[in-house]
């Protein structure tokens, strides 16, 4: 390759050691042009390859990065674009004065409207680094400028990276908005769990009095109940005897009707008597009153009138003596006349008195059927109340276990919400840091 000049300048690098020679070969030639050989220039270049390599590892890192990567010289012109860059700018052109293939050598001016803050800011790498929100369009850039220095330590530029952020920042707009919301539906969740816990144990304290109190009525009605069937028992008990004095009552007063009837008759039969009485009274004074004519006449016919003045004398003594007998049977008939008429009126006086007994039975029995009636719908009223304060009780019982259970819910959300209010400031910590 060295004996042809047309080859010829030629550079290599080689190494030697551990340092790189940097080579420069070139033809020499006299004064006729005639090659007479080459040439070699060389110098070390071990610490300039290794700058080489690693600005090419980082321009490489730079070119495939999946962030944007943007390089401003001091006057602010865009000399350097990743493409990445270029791929995103595609997405914002429409928002933009020129396109994103001739983006290199645009100022940074074309993303602000009024970029003499910016200038400001970026003239001086003290100001530096430096992180900013812009808005392109609709959307919004988050940007870190950093300042780029050479190996002298002179500032070069600005470099930025930068990234859309815009879905990020209404996530974190909606995130913060739903940690408030999470917080304050958390609280909210906390004070209703304590008030639930509260109304819970309050129910439960009241379930329990009413179910103790229930109980104790449902023994209070079957105690009733009990009492309303021995009453029962004891009003039919009256009514039967109550119906049997009806009965003997109405048969007094049949027999008492029958005997004032027969009694009445021997007053008339004894009143009957009577008159016959007086007939005979009458025929026996006639008598004795012929039996003294009788005399007197036999007294005046003298001794042939003796045996007529015996036989009248005989005739006025029984005359007498049926007078006497008939007095006396008057006087035992006047007494069977006031005995009697006493008799039909005590008679008289009991038959009303058994009609008044009658008529007190016949009430006591029919008070005592519609007492019994009343008793038998109170014993079925009684035995549905039992029935209702038994499921009052068993009601009752189920509602305190349900307050329990709600009391046991109560806790729970409690614990539940202090939770959730724990997650919510978490979250609230993680946007602000994330900011």
């Amino acid at each position: 390759m060295l004996a042809d000049p047309r080859n010829l300048p030629h550079r290599a690098q080689i190494r030697l050691g551990a340092e790189v020679l940097d080579l420069l070969v070139s033809p020499i030639y006299d004064a006729d042009q005639t090659y007479l050989g080459p040439m070699v220039t060389w110098s070390v270049v071990t610490e300039q390859v290794r700058i080489e390599r690693e600005m090419a590892r980082v321009m490489s890192m730079m070119e495939n990065a999946p962030i944007n990567v943007m390089f401003a010289d001091r006057d602010l012109k865009l000399q350097y674009l990743n493409p990445a860059s270029t791929r995103t700018l595609k997405k914002l052109e429409e928002y933009l004065p020129v396109k994103a293939d001739q983006m290199l050598g645009q100022t940074i001016d074309i993303f602000h409207k009024n970029p003499d803050h910016q200038r400001r800011l970026l003239g001086d790498p003290s100001n530096l680094p430096r992180t900013a929100h812009i808005r392109v369009g609709p959307e919004t850039l988050d940007l870190l400028v950093s300042p780029i220095f050479d190996a002298k330590k002179d500032y070069l530029g600005a470099m930025v990276t930068w990234s859309v952020i815009t879905d990020r920042l209404n996530v974190e707009n909606r995130t913060r908005e739903v940690a408030e919301a999470l917080a304050a539906a958390s609280e909210e969740l906390t004070a209703s769990s304590q008030q639930m816990g509260s109304n819970a144990g309050e129910t439960a304290a009241q379930a329990n009095v009413v179910s103790a109190a229930s109980e104790e009525v449902s023994r209070n009605v079957q105690t009733v109940a009990t009492g309303a069937e021995e009453m029962t028992a004891s009003i039919r008990e009256i009514a039967k005897n109550a119906n049997e004095a009806a009965k003997v009552a109405t048969t007094a007063v049949r027999v008492a009707e029958t005997t004032n009837q027969t009694v009445s008759k021997l007053g008339e039969s004894s009143a009957e008597i009577g008159k016959v009485i007086k007939v005979i009274t009458s025929i026996a004074q006639q008598t004795n009153l012929l039996a003294l004519n009788a005399t007197i006449e036999a007294a005046r016919a003298g001794e042939a009138g003796k045996g007529f003045a015996v036989v009248a004398n005989e005739v006025k003594e029984l005359a007498k003596e049926t007078a006497k007998a008939t007095e006396d049977i008057g006087q035992k008939i006047d007494a069977i006349q006031t005995d009697t008429k006493g008799a039909v009126e005590a008679i008289g006086q009991i038959g009303s008195i058994i009609n008044q007994i009658n008529d007190i039975s016949n009430t006591i029995a029919s008070a005592v059927e519609e007492q019994t009636a009343t008793t038998n719908e109170i014993g079925r009223n009684i035995t549905e109340a039992a029935k209702g304060s038994a499921e009052i009780a068993q009601n009752i019982t189920t509602v305190a276990q349900t307050a329990r259970s709600t009391a046991d819910g109560s806790a729970e959300a409690l614990r539940a919400s202090a939770e959730l209010a724990r997650m919510a400031a978490d979250l609230q910590a993680l946007v602000a840091r994330d900011k």
